[in-house]
């Protein structure tokens, strides 16, 4: 393929993935707003003690009336994300596969598919970052309180405990603001600055050839891949997936995997095509 076609595809490419990724972003945002705003309106503590859910048995009723419609909001939010999550997708499979055809063809170079291959990652890298990975809940249904002097109530439907979703950068946020700061640095290397290092450095050596025939950067390249956060950061949102569902008994749980946690998965899966590419384009002998 011509160099300013492909370069004019390519920038196509980014543009569109820019407003998916905008739009799926800003839903997320909005979900996130609409689904705390809902588990605080059915929060535990401030149901317990507020005064007028005891003696009001109307009051918890419009409590919940007002949270359905917060939730309604919430869900609205959460699938058009899902749809423009959808579509980013779409486009980042239909960018490879077209390009893997014109491969095939003879049409295109390795080096352009390399380029392809790179593209997609630091689409998919910037997605699985900016989009939250993972919903947690705790909640309890139709609970019975009780304090003893002759004042009952039966707060019917959710009650939560605690709810939280965060993005990868959200989460590094509120370890450094906990005071955890070795956790929240080793994320951030390990899931924000090593792949992003790594991305730059295949980068050059498919741009530079004078670079690309120095081993010892390739291999730190490598290295660098292999001590990405990858492995460890879908193990813990899978493990915390499982854990919480093991609470105290009587509390319910929901722990949902959200579209950043895929985009990250994708990344890790598509950059890993890139090393091959430069590897079997012989610009660098490994072997």
């Amino acid at each position: 393929m011509k160099r300013s076609l492909f370069i004019l595809t390519s920038c196509f490419v980014f543009i569109l993935a820019g407003i998916l990724s905008y739009q799926a972003w800003s839903y997320s945002c909005k979900f996130q707003r609409y689904k705390l705003a809902y588990t605080s309106e059915l929060n535990f503590e401030s149901s317990l003690l507020d005064v007028t859910d005891y003696l009001n048995s109307n009051e918890w009723k419009s409590t919940q009336a007002k949270s359905k419609e917060t939730w309604k909001k919430a869900y609205r939010a959460k699938h058009s994300a899902i749809d423009f999550c959808l579509g980013l997708g779409g486009l980042i499979f239909v960018y490879l596969f077209l390009f893997g055809y014109l491969f095939r063809r003879k049409k295109t170079s390795l080096s352009q598919l390399g380029f392809v291959i790179l593209n997609s990652s630091l689409i998919c890298l910037t997605a699985g970052i900016l989009l939250p990975f993972i919903e947690l809940g705790a909640f309890m249904k139709d609970l019975n309180i009780d304090l003893g002097i002759g004042i009952a109530k039966k707060f019917e439907g959710k009650i939560y405990f605690f709810y939280q979703s965060k993005t990868v950068l959200q989460l590094v946020e509120t370890l450094f603001t906990n005071g955890n700061w070795i956790v929240g640095v080793s994320i951030f290397l390990f899931s924000v600055v090593l792949p992003f290092s790594k991305l730059i450095l295949f980068y050059t050596f498919l741009y530079s050839q004078k670079i690309s025939q120095n081993h010892r950067l390739l291999k730190i390249a490598s290295y660098m891949g292999k001590y990405s956060m990858a492995d460890i950061f879908v193990a813990a949102s899978f493990l915390a997936f499982l854990s919480f569902n093991n609470l105290n008994v009587g509390i319910q749980t929901e722990s949902t995997t959200l579209p950043g946690l895929y985009f990250f998965l994708a990344y890790c899966l598509i950059s890993i095509g890139t090393y091959y590419v430069i590897k079997k384009n012989k610009l660098v002998n490994l072997d």
